[in-house]
């Protein structure tokens, strides 16, 4: 009788190249450096913070310390003093954030 962990690898997943997938989801990114927005730029992106609101579906572009993420949710908060919003459950620093869209306004009642 086969010992138990020998019979486990014969079921496990077959990857003829190892290592293949993961060499090309590194190749699809493309790490820029971060860019500086103007005086005019961060005056608008301010006043699209001011008017988003908590229910909103929202479009961000931000800079996670390595390269530029689009992130697509439901704003669930926003805290201006702490300077972060939040998509669904994840936490984003304001001012990482150089991009910010309404796609959808939350339903007044």
């Amino acid at each position: 009788m086969m010992p138990r962990q020998q019979r486990a690898y014969i079921f496990q997943a077959f990857d003829a190249l190892k290592g293949f997938r993961e060499l090309l989801n590194e190749k699809e990114r493309i790490v820029v450096e971060k860019r500086e927005l103007s005086e005019d730029d961060l005056e608008m992106l301010d006043q699209q913070i001011h008017e988003v609101q908590q229910g909103d579906i929202i479009k961000i572009i931000y800079y996670d310390g390595k390269e530029y993420i689009q992130k697509t949710g439901m704003l669930t908060k926003i805290d201006l003093e702490v300077r972060y919003i939040q998509i669904v459950k994840e936490k984003i620093d304001l001012d990482q954030i150089v991009e910010i869209e309404i796609e959808e306004k939350a339903c007044e009642e």
